[in-house]
């Protein structure tokens, strides 16, 4: 029996896992504990041991200094598996809402066009019919947001139908990324589209303003629709009055 069995018990490599995964996924140890417990899952280098590895991602304990110390050092460890890594991310990713450490994860082993294909496919596998479907929804298009790719433009700008004011507002802020030309008959979209609810709307206004959105084009639609806080100056571009 080697040293790491001794202090987990058994020889069984599955046990062991179990073992270790129970430890950290307790909220009521202590930190020290499930550092430990995430130390012996990666001398073990097993697919199995990385799957309970991720599950670390899914548990939020008290103290939010200690939740990101520790899923900031699962992170880090994700890469002692190297490229065997990808397929056990992307199920996780495929399967779970806490994607942005694993989505990180992913994206330094295999890059950014792996990242947002996943991505892209969890949308798709989401329905947002439900409470739950909408949750993991949200927590996608988050994250997103931080890609810079046609695909995922495409993406937001289709998720701006959603029957969710959240969803709408976390798509439209991602837009933001592109150029300005392009995004302006979003923004004008929800600026204009009287059944829009008002945070969405607010969100639209500011982006206009802050990246200088032209919005000429819909002068006249505007004109009547803009809060009197807003106005549009000689050369088509929001301003706060």
């Amino acid at each position: 029996m080697g040293f790491l069995d001794f202090l987990i018990g058994g020889s069984d490599p599955q046990k062991n896992i179990d073992k270790l995964k129970r430890i950290l996924m307790d909220q009521y140890r202590q930190a020290e504990q499930r550092l430990e417990a995430i130390d012996d899952l990666v001398r073990l280098g097993t697919p199995a041991a990385l799957d309970a590895l991720l599950e670390r991602f899914t548990l939020r304990v008290s103290g939010p200094t200690i939740d990101e110390r520790e899923k900031q050092y699962t992170y880090e460890k994700i890469s002692h598996w190297g490229d065997s890594a990808v397929g056990p991310l992307q199920n996780f990713i495929a399967t779970h809402d806490a994607v942005y450490f694993p989505l990180r994860a992913l994206r330094d082993l295999a890059g950014d066009e792996v990242a947002v294909h996943t991505l892209l496919k969890a949308i798709a596998d989401c329905d947002p019919g439900y409470h739950q479907g909408l949750e993991r929804l949200r927590e996608i298009v988050s994250n997103l947001r931080d890609f810079r790719h046609d695909k995922v433009r495409d993406a937001l700008i289709e998720l701006l139908g959603s029957r969710s004011n959240e969803i709408r507002f976390y798509a439209l802020d991602g837009l933001v990324g592109y150029p300005a030309d392009e995004i302006a008959p979003y923004l004008a979209g929800r600026m204009l589209d009287a059944t829009e609810g008002q945070r969405v709307k607010a969100l639209a206004y500011e982006l206009a303003v802050e990246h200088q959105v032209p919005m000429a084009t819909w002068s006249d639609q505007l004109a009547a629709a803009l809060p009197a806080s807003y106005e549009l100056n000689s050369d088509g571009l929001l301003t706060r009055r």
